[in-house]
């Protein structure tokens, strides 16, 4: 477009609230920009070029992958190119098209090119589609940016901002100790700052929201789930075939969704999940001769279940479906809706069934997973030599225990034949006891093996605290001291390394009432584990990092977390708070009790509180040092201090 010329005065911004990016840039005086979005409801991508000035300017465009230098882009119409891949029997076709209009000049294909040329305003619609939802993915494609293109621009932008806000927006959260000067620094100029050491509050409530925007245009209904990496893996061949890994990475990704009020912005993962589900059958007959479903730790769009890859540190454990299932009760939780748990009950009773076969007995007269592994660990023998396959390691009970819990739960949810919650009670009182070792932590096996990375990255064992609900002071509190001791081992000896695991750190600090830790791992996470446009950057190797979204995601989860501990029959409120987050206000945050929760503090005490019942319950509501026990109604607003 500029062949070389000198670029000057180049910005580039995100409005998360609008789903709106924009660069703007000066070339030879003459003022350049364009702005860019994909709109939910039209269902493709717009892009608006112009001049500040009105100025004409021409550019060229061309479809093309750098995976094949041997596709090819074919002219559909004067406005509009289209480029094919054929999958073939085994793979997805696919098919991405490209139309122009424009203000003043032409607009002409030729050859494989789109010519824009002398235009006062150029706006460009592209939209692909794939074989994997639509058998004639072309004409899909075609007729999507067709319809698009015959309308105003502006009106497209205006329903897109309509859909994108009334999602976004219905979450607020702001601290007293932000600076509004700091909102005219750049944001990579900004996270150096913080990386040097200097507080800005205001960075981290855009860090938040970041979050929640990354999933909003990562995951919605009729979408796939957010992978490793989201939308935004560039690579035919991406590390770890950006795929769902569900030892913690996919799940991770979803936990800010109840409390972020983006309830909705899970339904894809249901929609893989039934079909995990139905492969998860037949690898439970071949593999074990069990009834029921099974998954491992990793799967792709179809649903594989099978073990993946030659990693024994990871390949042979049989809890992947079962922790994905228990996001079905927590779903309900957070949205009330009995319609969805009975639609997708089927999977939580599959997993289950699954283990009633699978579980066996040992000398003590528990029932034990076996084999499986603790992920991604390793134990030392007294021997000095390494194992990795065990019986029952502590994640796996407590896995358990939450998706019992969630099953006997639905079951009287749904009122379906008592029976079914007697037996899943009976098998549940068989489970392993958790145990404390020699150190005082919570052991990650049923023997205190010694550990040849205590810094390890997974930190598994301590699931039962966060994100389930087996562990906790009110409940279990020398299980949560031994749980904290654990945590403080880790990180004594080098954890935290990765975002999703500092992520999950801050949530787990969170739930120990630590404040102060808590915010420290924030504030690490954005010091150590952050690139300059605010995405989690994973370690790979000695000197390299990829893009993973688990750790902003885990990260924005994380942060409610320590505003309000929220539970199906508890809410307690600024749990973690601390100095620099000692004032604020919150609006719109998803409770496990139904509805939403608004609040205002001050000096680390809460000023007011409202809440929005979603249902009618009963509930626990712990604020300011005092508890009090209320009962809510559907839709009736109850406030206190």
């Amino acid at each position: 477009m500029h062949h070389g010329d000198e670029v000057q005065d180049y910005r580039r911004e995100l409005e998360l609230a609008e789903g709106i990016s924009r660069v703007a840039y000066t070339v030879q005086g003459v003022r350049y920009i364009r702005e860019s979005y994909v709109s939910y409801p039209e269902n493709c991508m717009v892009m608006v070029l112009r001049t500040e000035d009105g100025t004409a300017f021409s550019f060229d465009c061309l479809l093309g992958r750098c995976h094949n230098a041997t596709d090819e882009v074919e002219k559909v119409d004067e406005h509009t190119i289209c480029f094919t891949v054929d999958g073939g029997q085994e793979g997805i076709s696919f098919a991405a098209a490209l139309c122009a209009k424009a203000v003043g000049g032409f607009v002409r294909v030729i050859g494989e090119h789109l010519l824009v040329r002398d235009v006062r305003e150029a706006y460009l619609y592209l939209d692909i589609e794939t074989s994997f939802r639509e058998a004639d993915y072309r004409k899909v494609c075609l007729d999507r940016i067709r319809a698009a293109a015959v309308k105003e621009e502006a009106d497209i932008r205006a329903v897109h901002k309509e859909d994108f806000g009334s999602v976004f927006n219905r979450l607020a959260l702001s601290f007293d100790l932000t600076d509004a000067d700091l909102e005219q620094i750049p944001t990579d100029e900004r996270l150096r700052r913080v990386q040097a050491g200097e507080r800005d509050m205001g960075l981290m409530e855009l860090y938040f929201q970041y979050g929640r925007y990354l999933l909003m245009s990562s995951s919605r209904k009729g979408s796939l789930p957010a992978n490793l990496q989201g939308i935004w893996n560039d690579k035919l061949y991406p590390v770890w075939e950006s795929k769902f890994t569900i030892n913690i990475n996919t799940e991770m990704n979803y936990w800010i969704a109840g409390s972020g009020n983006l309830s909705e912005c899970q339904l894809p993962l249901f929609d893989l999940l039934e079909r995990v589900k139905e492969s998860g059958k037949e690898t439970a007959q071949k593999m074990y001769g069990c009834r029921g479903s099974v998954a491992h730790h990793n799967t792709d769009l179809y649903g594989d279940t099978a073990p993946q890859d030659h990693c024994i540190t990871s390949t042979f454990w049989v809890m992947g479906e079962a922790w994905l299932a228990t996001h079905i009760w927590e779903h309900y939780l957070y949205t009330g809706d009995e319609a969805f748990l009975r639609e997708h009950f089927d999977v939580l009773e599959q997993c289950v069934t699954f283990f009633y076969d699978f579980l066996i007995e040992d000398e003590e007269g528990n029932l034990v997973t076996s084999p499986s592994m603790s992920p991604e660990n390793t134990y030392e023998r007294a021997d000095g030599t390494y194992g990795v396959l065990c019986e029952s390691a502590v994640m796996d009970t407590e896995i358990l225990m939450e998706l019992f819990s969630c099953y006997i739960n639905a079951c009287r949810v749904l009122t379906l034949d008592e029976e079914k919650a007697r037996k899943a009670a009976c098998v549940m009182e068989r489970f392993p006891k958790l145990k404390i070792g020699r150190h005082g932590q919570l052991m990650e096996w049923m023997e205190d093996y010694a550990e040849p990375e205590p810094g390890h990255r997974h930190i598994s064992h301590v699931y039962g605290v966060y994100p389930g609900s087996s562990i906790s002071y009110e409940k279990t509190g020398e299980l949560m001291d031994a749980a904290k001791v654990t945590l403080e081992r880790r990180l004594a000896n080098g954890g935290g390394h990765t975002g999703w695991s500092r992520a999950w750190i801050i949530g787990l600090w969170a739930h120990f009432r630590e404040g102060r830790k808590a915010y420290e791992n924030l504030q690490a996470i954005l010091t150590m584990g952050t690139y300059p446009n605010l995405m989690d950057n994973h370690p790979l190797g000695e000197h390299d990092y990829v893009f993973q979204i688990d750790g902003n995601l885990g990260a924005s989860a994380a942060v409610l977390e320590m505003l309000a501990y929220s539970r199906p029959d508890r809410l307690e409120l600024l749990p973690a708070v601390t100095a620099e987050t000692a004032g604020g206000r919150l609006r719109g945050m998803g409770l496990r009790s139904g509805g939403t929760l608004d609040m205002e503090w001050k000096d680390g005490k809460v000023l007011w509180y409202r809440i929005v019942p979603g249902r009618d319950t009963e509930l626990v509501i712990c604020v300011n040092g005092k508890t009090e026990e209320v009962k809510l109604q559907d839709g009736v607003e109850y406030c206190g201090k």
